[in-house]
């Protein structure tokens, strides 16, 4: 194989993985930029490598099979559930998706257009589409937001009213000790308004007075 060809296809797979990387960075996810470049190069590799293989009961196509079900146990990594809010799922579908495109990659020939179009389509499908699925999907969901804040007894009703300018209620509220100091850990159980980015909430909050940290999920 030409070392040429085989140096243009590494170059395109971290190209591609690196696009879609890019967009899951920028959202903060588990898996961002050089997780999707490793798996979109890593796919293309084994392909290399299984097109060298000779013989007669060679079968190229069982590397690739197994590249797919590989993946299977990597995107399972980025999901996370707790209770009935599940996150991560998007991610993993996005690092399957390299992997595919890194197939392709490898494969070359017609299949560089394969590549190229998926690669456009999932970050579309990443970008364009999520917003579309926020004004399509207006029902409300149910998250946990879990802030540590000093003094937090007497922010709750702080934390409330930022979060009501949002559209977000409040259906629950558990408070914990975080260690010897004054800094209190508060789990609120919210209502979410399809047109709010649970993401955003940790964000929104950030100024308070006595804000520590944040997370939802």
């Amino acid at each position: 194989m030409d070392p040429l060809v085989v140096l243009l296809k590494l170059v395109v797979a971290v190209v591609c993985g690196g696009v879609v990387g890019w967009q899951r960075e920028s959202r903060d996810r588990p898996a961002g930029l050089r997780t999707h470049v490793l798996v979109c190069l890593g796919a293309t590799v084994y392909t290399l490598a299984s097109a060298s293989f000779t013989g007669e009961n060679a079968d190229p196509g069982r590397v690739a099979s197994q590249v797919a079900t590989g993946m299977g146990f990597l995107g399972a990594g980025t999901i996370i559930r707790h209770g009935n809010i599940v996150r991560g799922l998007t991610t993993a579908a996005s690092l399957w998706a390299v992997a595919a495109i890194g197939l392709c990659i490898g494969i070359g020939g017609d299949a560089f257009w394969t590549a190229g179009f998926a690669t456009v389509l999932v970050l579309v499908t990443l970008t364009v589409l999520r917003g579309v699925e926020r004004m399509v999907l207006s029902r409300t969901r149910v998250a946990l937001l879990t802030i540590r804040m000093i003094e937090g007894h007497g922010r709750v009703d702080d934390v409330r009213r930022r979060l009501g300018k949002r559209g977000v209620t409040i259906e629950s509220v558990e408070m914990s000790e975080v260690g010897p100091g004054e800094t209190q850990e508060i789990q609120l159980r919210v209502v979410v308004p399809g047109s709010c980015d649970v993401a955003d909430l940790g964000p929104d909050l950030s100024d308070l007075d006595g804000f520590v940290s944040a997370r939802c999920e």
